[in-house]
């Protein structure tokens, strides 16, 4: 739906931080191999990400969690959300999406990852991200869960993003029915449904959250 070709993506599947440094960079250098697969001004890149993450003890600062990561540690084995966004923001790709379907308040479906703290002692960390003209989209508020659905076997805010792209998010009161989906439609589309059935579920709040142009189309579904 999204029109990428199989030969270009890169799959990390259970991710170390050794995959994750090898394919955006680190704090010294962007140039790894998301770099290498892009043609200058021509690239659109769409970056998504399922799994933890966690704040950091110290600063509150929002770090990825590779699967060989320590949730105590994360300053030293996680991977920094402000190395991810300065290092796709120096990419020199014509477009750049980026989901993550994740949440920074130190708890999870299953319980709290950080071992002996209490969520509400955690500090709470905010996606923001410093790239213009990028389309950035988040599960959830700071000290919100992002939800797994049963069903789909899927994350909350997954499920409903591939529903909205393909042309949920373009029907009924959300959209125009003119088989583009553009970014209101689906932003629309996700505060509704997403915040809807995590209540309804969980009965726990979860805002998706969403920043970019609002008339970029993202699909054609026509």
């Amino acid at each position: 739906s999204l029109g990428y070709r199989d030969g270009n993506i890169i799959d990390l599947r259970d991710a170390t931080q050794a995959d994750m440094v090898s394919v955006f960079g680190n704090e010294r250098s962007f140039k790894a191999k998301l770099f290498n697969w892009i043609r200058p001004g021509e690239s659109n890149v769409f970056v998504y990400y399922s799994g933890h993450g966690a704040p950091s003890l110290s600063t509150g600062q929002g770090y990825l969690l590779p699967v060989d990561a320590d949730p105590n540690t994360v300053e030293f084995n996680g991977y920094s959300l402000d190395t991810l966004f300065a290092n796709l923001s120096s990419l020199p790709s014509k477009r750049l999406t980026v989901m993550i379907d994740s949440c920074f308040s130190g708890s999870s479906q299953a319980g709290t990852v950080v071992n002996n703290a209490s969520s509400i002692s955690l500090k709470h960390v905010e996606i923001k991200a410093p790239i213009p003209n990028a389309t950035v989209l988040s599960a959830a508020g700071g000290s919100e869960v992002a939800s797994w659905d049963d069903e789909a076997r899927l994350g909350l805010f997954t499920r409903h993003f591939l529903e909205g792209i393909t042309g949920g998010a373009d029907k009924d009161k959300f959209g125009n029915g003119d088989g583009k989906v553009t970014l209101e439609e689906l932003r629309c589309y996700l505060a509704s449904e997403v915040t809807y059935m995590a209540r309804r579920l969980y009965n726990r709040d979860q805002h998706p959250q969403i920043s970019g142009t609002a008339d970029k189309v993202l699909a054609v579904t026509k």
